[in-house]
């Protein structure tokens, strides 16, 4: 009697290790389903991130801003304590026809980018003048938070741009704003006057301060100095 209860006491106690065991690899197996729901929620978002991160337009119609200021009148706009002759964007915008819309950055000379609301940027003034120029100013521009030396200003498909150095070449330029890409581009001086350029020959085209103005240097055209230019565009 004494041996058959000792063979059940062992077979249930056989029974109950596999029990366990049965229970422990389902407990180990339900973490791994879990962690792999975690990492397919963990990846949704970031997609969902990348897709709401629309990449800025490709750039249309370079404004060159020194140029585009000579038609406007100047005021003076604080920059924290200091007051510093600056130009109204809204007058930018409507001088020189552009569809003010988003999306708007301003771009340092260094690369650095900041969003710049269009409704923002209406409210704000930039000056050609002073330490860190060019830079934003106004009421409405937090002085601490401006972008200094401020090379281009997108807004939506035009991009206006300043001539903070000697010479820039428009390779350069191109490049650090997505130029819309074309056969040829049409450099266009204050006064109308057009040099239309093919593609390969961009590289040997720059922009230069020359006597107080924003020349485009360009091959073929006379000395090879546009005066005051002030646009470049696709050929039409």
């Amino acid at each position: 009697m004494k041996k058959f209860l000792a063979t059940i006491l062992v077979l249930a106690m056989a029974l109950s290790l596999m029990a366990c065991g049965s229970s422990g690899a389902a407990a180990t197996e339900e973490p791994a389903e879990e962690a792999e729901a975690t990492e397919e929620a963990a990846e949704e978002p970031a997609e969902e991130a990348a897709d709401e991160a629309a990449p800025a337009s490709a750039t249309e119609r370079i404004i060159i801003l020194n140029t585009a200021v000579l038609e406007l009148e100047a005021s003076d706009q604080p920059r924290g304590d200091e007051m510093r002759p600056a130009y109204a964007f809204a007058d930018l915008i409507e001088s020189v026809n552009c569809e003010g819309n988003d999306p708007c950055q301003t771009i340092g000379s260094d690369g650095y980018t900041a969003d710049e609301p269009y409704d923002d940027l209406l409210k704000k003034y930039i000056t050609l003048e002073g330490e860190s120029a060019p830079i934003l100013v106004g009421e409405a521009q937090d002085p601490d938070w401006a972008t200094w030396e401020v090379a281009y200003v997108r807004v939506g498909t035009d991009t206006f741009m300043t001539s903070y150095t000697e010479e820039i070449p428009f390779t350069k330029v191109f490049e650090d704003i997505g130029m819309v890409e074309a056969d040829a581009y049409d450099f266009i001086c204050s006064d109308g006057y057009t040099a239309t350029i093919p593609a390969d020959e961009i590289g040997e085209c720059s922009l230069k301060q020359i006597e107080g103005r924003a020349d485009g240097i360009v091959p073929g055209v006379g000395d090879d100095s546009l005066w005051d230019l002030l646009y470049v565009q696709p050929a039409e």
